[in-house]
């Protein structure tokens, strides 16, 4: 692991010199060759970080800051609360004598010094700052003549000593680096890394490696000993992490650190984490702008399914899950394996989520494993706070479910079990009409991942009969065919009353979904009686439904309605019924679209 995110370093060019470390900066500060200020000149949100001299922890305290890239309230010595920023004045004098000290180095330094020690010249700029509702917590730079400071090397050789009084301590004895393998004199403790305050970690940044209790020593052997590292080597696995971590998606309560071993062309990664269009858009069927992660599958899949073996890059793929605790960094996982076999499973991932729009019409789009996790949550509960509640309630079904996604293997029974409860609340029906209900009708998401928790654990099984992309005849599962009779029997309701306020799939899913044969029996006897008003109506509806339902009925054949369904066969009730609502809709739409080419 270690090797991999120096390798990735040193690939990357990310391995700065010890005692560098990239920062990000909100804005330069335009000084002249004379002293004058000139401007503050905004960076862009998405600028790349800046490798500048930093001191490490030390700045953490109450007499020291780091130098060139600084808070701006440090250099510019803007103090907004006496009793909070006591502080300021002592490391804005600090920051001064660094830029004096090295002066004799890089003659810049002593032009930004004697501007920042003019009270109307720091005025000026913090103006200018307020004007561009920049912050005094911002971390700001410095150019002199247009030059950034932080890019000069002609004071390398002066910050190369100047540092060594904040320098991590190391034991002193010469034992190999466990990342390069060179004898060297290890560090008795890492600099942290920033970058995991939004799953855990510390503002201050959490370290990859530590020693500092017991738990973490073995067979009595103290700090660096137990895991050596030579600075250079770290400094440059902490520059890879901090780039990773900056680019990482949050799943689960954890940083989903991802790379690969040589550049790929296309991410299949970005596609399962990110996903394309909102969980509100998953339900509308795939046209020319399908996504490319769906049409990778498609073609890797046809590709698989015809014998030949796609060109793909001879890589492999690293997945660090990364959460901060208490300043350490907690390792929630580690995966690694073939850039191929990778691009394999996650077209098969998507490939089990296809499923038949809704409308009947088309494909759905996959959707992005975010709104899959949203969809997992319990019902209910604060809308404002759903990603907390990701990373709280699912925080060992997302990694589990991670794992089934990348290694092909069954989804966690959890997932279908969660979202079996999450359609039986969205068929209640909700008296407040002012809240918003959950439709079923409307509902998709839920129905792609019983879908493929169905379908992997048949095949696991080495099941023949697997579940489809839609509505089969070949489908004989007394469950699935019992769903298929819920749909029917709503559609007959919904055209023979149209003005019911609460619909039989509204009142009876739930129950029909665990217990069909007490639920059945009675929305038989219903469906007579609006048949019976469907005559009066659409008689040719009637007739379609009658048949719809004498298919099914010899689709079950000798076959007794379940009295109570396991979770396997509640998955195959609520896709029955699924794909034959859809199956309906599309009919429906077919007959209305012959009937307008005819009166025309």
């Amino acid at each position: 692991m270690l090797h991999e995110l120096y390798q990735y370093a040193i690939d990357h060019e990310l391995a700065a010199q010890p005692g560098f470390k990239p920062k990000k900066v909100k804005a330069y500060v335009s000084i002249s060759l004379d002293g004058e200020f000139l401007a503050v000149v905004p960076r862009d949100k998405d600028a790349p970080d800046v490798y500048a001299p930093d001191i490490g922890s030390a700045a953490n305290g109450t007499r020291y800051c780091n130098f060139l890239i600084e808070k701006a309230k440090i250099p510019l010595k803007i103090i907004e609360d006496e009793s909070k920023d006591k502080s300021i004045p002592i490391k804005h004098d600090f920051f001064l004598s660094m830029l004096e000290d090295g002066g004799e180095y890089e003659s810049k330094f002593l032009v930004l010094a004697q501007a920042l020690r003019d009270d109307g010249t720091r005025s000026q700029i913090v103006d200018e700052l307020i004007r561009q509702k920049l912050k005094p917590a911002d971390s700001i730079g410095f150019r002199v003549d247009g030059v950034p400071l932080e890019t000069s090397e002609a004071f390398l050789l002066w910050w190369g000593n100047y540092r060594s009084r904040f320098a991590p301590e190391t034991s002193g004895e010469q034992v190999p680096c466990l990342i390069t393998g060179e004898l060297t004199a290890p560090l008795a403790t890492v600099p942290k890394v920033s970058g995991l305050f939004a799953v855990g970690g510390h503002s201050s940044g959490d370290a990859f490696l530590c020693f500092d209790k017991d738990a973490f020593q073995s067979y009595g052997l103290k700090k660096s000993a137990n895991a050596s590292v030579s600075e250079e080597a770290m400094t440059a696995v902490n520059a890879a992490l901090t780039e990773l971590i900056r680019k990482a998606d949050t799943l689960g309560g954890a940083k989903m650190v991802h790379w690969y071993s040589c550049d790929v062309s296309e991410d299949p990664l970005d596609d399962l984490f990110d996903g394309f269009g909102d969980a509100e858009e998953t339900d509308a069927p795939a046209k020319n702008g399908e996504n490319k992660a769906l049409t990778q599958a498609r073609s890797l899949i046809a590709a698989l399914s015809r014998g030949e073996t796609p060109i793909l890059p001879d890589a492999r793929y690293y997945i660090l899950p990364l959460s901060g605790a208490g300043g350490r960094m907690m390792v929630r996982g580690w995966y690694e394996g073939r850039f191929e076999t990778l691009c394999r499973n996650i077209a098969l991932w998507f490939s089990d989520l296809r499923l038949v729009s809704r409308n009947g019409k088309g494909l759905t789009k996959p959707p992005k494993l975010s709104a899959v996790c949203v969809r997992l949550l319990k019902p209910g509960g604060d809308g404002k706070k759903v990603w907390e509640r990701v990373d709280e309630e699912l925080k060992s079904l997302s990694s589990r479910l991670l794992d089934a996604i990348l290694t092909g293997a069954p989804l966690p029974d959890e997932a279908a079990v969660r979202t079996l409860r999450y359609l039986r609340s969205a068929s209640v029906n909700q008296d407040d009409k002012d809240e918003k209900k959950l439709k079923l009708e409307n509902e998709t998401i839920a129905f792609q991942i019983l879908k493929a928790w169905l379908l992997r654990r048949q095949r696991a099984k080495g099941e023949t009969e697997q579940m489809g992309e839609s509505k089969s005849a070949a489908q004989s599962s007394p469950a699935y065919i019992c769903g298929a009779m819920l749909a029917v029997y709503g559609e007959i309701q919904k055209k023979s009353s149209p003005d019911v306020n609460i619909s039989v799939v509204e009142r009876y899913f739930g129950a029909a979904s665990t217990t069909p044969a007490f639920v059945l029996g009675r929305l038989a006897q219903l469906s007579v009686h609006h048949l019976r008003k469907l005559d009066q109506l659409s008689p040719g509806l009637a007739v379609k439904y009658r048949k719809e339902l004498e298919g099914l009925a010899q689709r079950m054949g000798d076959q007794d309605i379940p009295t109570t369904l396991s979770v396997e066969q509640q998955a195959q009730f609520a896709l029955g019924y699924y794909q034959q609502r859809a199956a309906l809709y599309q009919g429906g739409r077919n007959q209305e679209e012959e009937k307008e080419d005819g009166d025309q």
